[in-house]
């Protein structure tokens, strides 16, 4: 015997409640493992690209230090070409005032190897006569002003010796022609330790081995981290290179990449929960569609039911709600109407919208909603030709409004339904705020000519009386010290040098300090020659190639619009080097017969898209720069344009009408 089992269609299945539910949170959570899984690998490569960024910036860090440690050693050299004869005594007090142990430098002691015969000086809290270095660990060839890094491999059980070398020579002429041998060498000992630790400090979760290629050392390797036994597995790994002073250094840098160390297990999981409850209501909503579809239609009670839920909403609505017929006779009324308008729904219903509206409007509105009646569109929002609608109380006081209307055809005809707000107190709002806006940035437009004013003050008051004083006694020095002639003691003409070197510096200060406040030659060769020397100073200074093209032609700007177009530059440059990790500037100043275009392009990190309004807008980064310039720009209606991406560097390009720039003598 056959038997025959009768088994429902699947759609029939589907339509049932509970199955619809199931199938909807099945699908939903799979969706959501999907991303899930998604979100966690890109997390984690988004996670070793930082690791790959904060590698290198440790390696850069590396190489400031080894820089500011050289700086040290330069000074050292300094201070023995100023020595008639290596003398021990003079040496070790030398070196005991530069108080190594509290510095932040790697320096540990300080020494000078005579190339020949002489009397090698060691000095310092590391100085001792085990480590005393010598002629024969001196390097083979250097050039005149080459530091040369020399790694040595000490006892096992001590650190491995890391040594900076500097050519001593008889004069300054010598040394910058490298026609002569030096005749001895400056030499610094770094401890390693101290020169890698505290770089490790300021990037946490990173460690690292660094190695020299010759001769093959062992340089530092830092102490393991916490989690190693645990999460040994996942790591992110980089090896760099850096050659400093002649020797190259391989630095393998190490940290943890276990996605429950980088957040991205935890991301996944959040996603996850997030998609569970998704997926829940999901369910929830599909029970409820099969459910309701599966219900008989609703009767005439029904119907009742909705109309008088429908009429409490409008009711307890807080817009107000008009509703009128195809003849524009209002039916609906609601109390938030009542209040608006100063009347009741009995007094309004019956009557023509047209008594709420002022009568130059009238007409006009007439003709709009019978044109939005023959559309056919559902709803819109009115007054789209005009920016504020206006309303007319029965008290004949007009005020601003805001109205959206739709429509819906019943068994009688037409309906249109107007919702609207009064919105007085938020146009008066509106205009106040514009006006706090605008006083200001008036405000901010006359602290920043104040400013300028100050500045441009103090700096000339530096350059002329103060460097007129310091230039003064500078020639009075000099008068004394051949007054003095030659058989003065040597200590009193060591001491009037020194007087003389420290004036110098002093008066290189006084300049370099006005020319920050405000440089001689914005006022006396105008803005294209102080931007030249801005670039050559940020160039001098920091190191990144500034490419200049500037086309003023013979426009001569006036001294405000000069004033802000160089703080413009100047900070821009600014940000640069602060945040840019660029190597490259290109600055252009164009000016055609309409308008000057300012442009400053870099070949940095770049940004998020509004970054800027954040160049970083993060935290401490809130470029507060950025926002200086937007407000200096503005002085002169001028248009600030952004265009940066990570990775793609970081354009500003500010755009000025070329009348708000023109001094008076060129606008005549």
């Amino acid at each position: 015997m056959t038997s025959v089992t009768d088994v429902t269609p699947l759609p029939a299945q589907i339509r049932r409640p509970a199955v619809a539910a199931i199938a909807a949170f099945v699908t939903a959570f799979a969706l959501a493992g999907a991303v899930a899984v998604f979100v966690a690998q890109q997390w984690q490569n988004a996670a070793e690209q930082r690791f790959g960024q904060r590698a290198v910036a440790l390696r850069e860090s590396i190489a400031l230090s080894l820089i500011a440690n050289e700086a040290v050693l330069r000074g050292a050299r300094a201070h023995l070409a100023g020595m008639p004869s290596p003398e021990a005594g003079s040496w070790t007090h030398y070196v005991s005032s530069l108080d190594l142990d509290g510095s932040n430098t790697a320096v540990v002691a300080l020494g000078y190897v005579p190339s020949a015969s002489g009397v090698t000086l060691w000095a310092g809290p590391a100085a001792s006569s085990g480590n005393e270095p010598g002629q024969s660990d001196r390097p083979a060839a250097v050039q005149p002003e080459e530091v040369v890094l020399a790694v040595a491999a000490a006892d096992p059980t001590t650190r491995t010796a890391l040594t900076l070398w500097l050519p001593v020579y008889e004069d300054s002429a010598a040394r910058g022609s490298g026609s002569r041998n030096p005749v001895g060498f400056a030499v610094a000992a770094l401890d390693t330790q101290r020169l890698f630790e505290p770089l490790l400090a300021a990037q946490p979760g990173l460690e690292i081995t660094v190695r020299a290629t010759h001769p093959p050392v062992e340089v530092y390797r830092s102490a393991p981290l916490e989690s190693d036994e645990i999460f040994s597995s996942h790591r992110f790994e980089q090896t760099d290179q850096l050659l400093a002073g002649g020797t190259a250094l391989t630095i393998d840098t190490r940290a943890h990449g276990s996605p429950l160390l980088t957040g991205a297990a935890i991301s996944a999981t959040a996603i996850l929960l997030v998609g569970a409850l998704v997926a829940a209501a999901c369910a929830w909503l599909a029970y409820r569609l099969v459910a309701a579809r599966l219900t008989q239609s609703t009767s005439a009670s029904d119907a009742r039911l909705n109309e008088v839920r429908m009429m409490a909403i409008i009711r307890s609505s807080m817009e107000a709600i008009i509703t009128i017929d195809e003849a524009q006779k209002i039916v609906i009324f609601n109390p938030a109407a009542e209040y608006v308008f100063g009347l009741t729904a009995m007094e309004a219903i019956g009557t023509p919208l047209s008594r709420f509206i002022p009568e130059r409007f009238r007409t006009a509105h007439a003709q709009q909603v019978e044109q939005f009646g023959v559309t056919g569109v559902t709803e819109r929002q009115m007054g789209h030709q005009q920016r504020v609608l206006y309303g007319l109380r029965a008290n004949g006081e007009e005020f601003p409004i805001e109205a959206s209307i739709s429509q819906i055809r019943d068994g009688s005809g037409k309906l249109y339904t107007v919702m609207l707000r009064d919105i007085t107190e938020r146009l008066r709002a509106e205009n106040t705020l514009k006006r706090s806006r605008e006083e200001l940035r008036e405000l901010s437009a006359n602290l920043q000519n104040v400013r300028e004013a100050e500045k441009t003050r103090i700096a000339r008051e530096l350059h002329d009386d103060l460097g007129q004083q310091l230039t003064a006694l500078k020639i009075d020095v000099s008068s004394l010290a051949q007054r003095l002639g030659p058989e003065t003691a040597p200590d009193i003409t060591a001491s009037l040098a020194g007087m003389s070197e420290l004036i110098d510096a002093t008066v290189r200060g006084v300049r370099r300090i006005a020319a920050d406040l405000r440089p001689v030659m914005l006022d006396d060769l105008g803005l294209a020659s102080a931007i030249e020397w801005l670039a050559n100073d940020f160039t001098s200074r920091y190191g990144i190639k500034v490419r200049l093209r500037l086309e003023t032609g013979n426009v001569v700007f006036s001294s405000t619009a000069a004033s802000t177009l160089f703080r413009i530059v100047q900070e821009a440059l600014t940000n640069v080097a602060r945040h840019a990790q660029a190597d490259r500037v290109d600055l252009t100043l164009a000016v055609d017969s309409r308008r000057c275009t300012l442009r400053i392009t870099d070949n940095g990190c770049g940004t998020t898209r509004e970054g800027g309004d954040a160049h970083h807008r993060t935290r401490h980064d809130k470029t507060f720069g950025l926002l200086g310039i937007r407000e200096r720009a503005h002085m002169l209606n001028g248009v600030v344009e952004i265009d940066t991406a990570p990775g793609e560097g970081f354009s500003l390009s500010i755009t000025f009408e070329l009348d708000a720039l023109l001094s008076d003598e060129t606008t005549s």
